[in-house]
């Protein structure tokens, strides 16, 4: 697509305006439902209500946890105390701590020493997936060392309120984060042998009422809207993350609800808490609460975070799904000249509208470079292979304004204007789900290479390919379209979401539609991400048949979608005069 560009009112862009927005925001410590939370929401909720926006309150009870205090007291061969910081959703000792000798596993992914009823040291920040592997494996707990600042986190791999299948998941065994000295001193003394330690860590856990805002302005020709969204919880006082985001999200929302008339379809803003303290629990709740009005009406999800940090000129390291990637690289090279490599998401950062199928762009978008780091760690375990992460204030006390460049702030608040302008006025979605299919073709293909002996999948790869052909015939007629034929483009624009709906799911989630994934990495068409466990089973044994039965019912769930992206694209060919295959 060729972007538009806005020039004028990417102008308006006011960096007194963002500086004074984000003044009042990161004034404040907010805890994920405490009072200083609920000042930074009023302010959003009266800046909303000024720019002429349609506001929606929410409270609701979601599952948080507050660290209080950890320590850990090295008790042999020599006495020494290292004072640390637990994370949210980890439970506390009880008063006397727990005591047991300690194990170096290095970055916690290998298990190849026996560490029931150890406590295990991994290097690394918090880390869900980690924490839960050590558990699985006996562990008593956790330390991990982080780099020259304790960095807070959560622990939890549940994502949003627990259910009835997914409380016994919650974390069950206490963590502790040391700096990067107290841990080389900490590894001295293992490398010498016999280290027993006592942990002792102090959390609140339980359910406590939670805000939600949304604010909205309506489109002037179809029904639907871009939910662009940002947490307002902020670890400290979260100058960065988030109150640089909140910022550009106000104001985003005052210059287009200004120039409300140019837009095709509407904009929602969403202001969430729980992000920090409760893994991404007010968007987890608005996907269940609001799931049939994001399911019919949501065209795409924007997220921010972080953004306006001082060093931060790496762009290429940005998430955005296949289907958005020429688009949303269009807009960041028009923007500042570098294109994006398109990373794929991470289970992480409020992304809990994959199930639903709503194509989704961005959480992060400008990094620090890796050459910013000079050998240390990067201080986020969520971020590209390639990014030296979002500063080394990330999740610290010395998250404060002064970290924010001002410049910065407004060259990223333009990025998300641009996206933003051109989301809600272009008459044909720009998703590419070309992209996306050859995504999990490539997938599938991988599958049925290592599954030949033990699960036939050559039927899913034929369909594929022969659905891959029917998209290239779609996008290939786009060019044809009227785009002034308000009801044609609104037919293409249907299937266009349709196919999203499809495959996105089958692309992004193991559970599907009305449930949410756990917070751990998601590799491309995930529900067949057991095939590597069916390989190493002998052909004939009862763990093959039973795992071979799963599988072949998850493959039938990727048959479906292809079979109705198949149906949608051909009944769309026919409007648009397309051949077909």
């Amino acid at each position: 697509m060729n972007v538009i560009e806005y020039s004028e009112i990417l102008g308006e862009v006011s960096k007194s305006s963002l500086l004074s927005h984000l003044e009042q925001i990161a004034k404040w410590v907010r805890l994920s439902g405490s009072e200083e939370e609920a000042r930074a929401f009023d302010y959003i909720k009266s800046k909303l209500v000024e720019y002429g926006y349609e506001v929606e309150e929410y409270r609701f009870d979601a599952l948080v946890g507050y660290p209080k205090s950890a320590r850990l007291d090295v008790l042999s061969p020599e006495s020494v105390v290292f004072d640390g910081i637990t994370a949210s959703l980890a439970p506390p000792t009880p008063k006397e701590g727990v005591v047991a000798e300690v194990v170096y596993i290095g970055r916690g992914d290998k298990y190849d020493q026996d560490v029931r009823g150890k406590i295990v040291v991994i290097d690394g920040l918090f880390n869900p997936r980690l924490a839960k592997l050590a558990e699985d494996n006996g562990a008593l707990g956790e330390v991990f060392i982080n780099d020259d600042y304790l960095h807070e986190g959560i622990v939890s791999t549940v994502w949003g309120a627990p259910t009835p299948d997914t409380v016994k998941l919650l974390p069950k065994t206490p963590c502790i984060a040391v700096t990067a000295q107290q841990g080389e001193k900490l590894l001295d003394l293992i490398r010498r042998g016999g280290v027993k330690v006592r942990l002792t860590t102090d959390s609140w856990i339980g359910w406590k009422k939670i805000p939600l805002l949304t604010g909205e302005i309506k489109g002037n020709v179809e029904d639907e809207f871009v939910l662009f969204s940002g947490h307002v919880d902020s670890w400290h006082y979260g100058a960065m993350d988030n109150g640089s985001a909140n910022s550009a999200m106000l104001e985003v929302a005052r210059i287009l609800g200004k120039h409300r008339a140019m837009l095709r379809r509407g904009l929602r803003l969403a202001f969430w808490s729980g992000h920090s303290h409760g893994r991404y629990a007010g968007s987890a709740w608005y996907a269940d609460e609001f799931w049939d009005d994001l399911y019919e009406r949501c065209i795409a999800h924007v997220n921010i975070d972080s953004v306006g940090g001082k060093g931060a000129t790496l762009f290429s390291a940005a998430y955005v799904m296949s289907e958005a990637k020429d688009f949303a690289s269009e807009i960041v090279e028009h923007m500042v000249g570098e294109r994006l490599s398109g990373v794929r998401f991470s289970r992480a950062g409020d992304q809990s509208f994959w199930g639903i199928g709503i194509t989704s762009i961005f959480m992060s978008l400008s990094e620090q470079p890796l050459k910013a780091l000079e050998g240390k760690k990067a201080p986020s375990f969520l971020l590209a292979p390639h990014s030296g992460g979002l500063g080394w204030w990330w999740h610290t006390t010395e998250d404060t304004i002064d970290k924010i460049d001002p410049e910065f702030l407004v060259r990223d608040t333009r990025v998300y204007l641009l996206l933003l302008l051109n989301l809600c006025t272009t008459p044909i979605l720009p998703f590419d789900y070309r992209a996306t299919l050859d995504e999990i073709g490539k997938s599938l293909s991988e599958a049925h290479k290592l599954a030949a002996e033990h699960l036939d999948l050559g039927s899913l790869v034929k369909r594929t390919e022969r659905v891959q052909r029917l998209l290239e015939e779609f996008y290939r007629n786009l060019s044809r379209v009227n785009v002034s034929d308000d009801k044609v483009v609104k037919e293409v624009n249907r299937c266009i979401k349709r196919i999203g709906r499809l495959l996105v799911p089958i692309n992004y989630s193991k559970v599907g539609p009305f449930d949410h994934d756990l917070a751990i990495p998601l590799p491309p068409l995930p529900i067949l991400d057991e095939v590597k466990s069916l390989t190493k089973m002998p052909r004939d044994s009862v763990e093959a048949h039973l795992l071979s039965t799963k599988l072949k019912r998850e493959s039938n769930r990727i048959a479906y979608a292809l079979i109705e992206v198949e149906r949608e694209v051909t009944s769309a060919l026919e409007r648009i005069g397309g051949k077909g295959v």
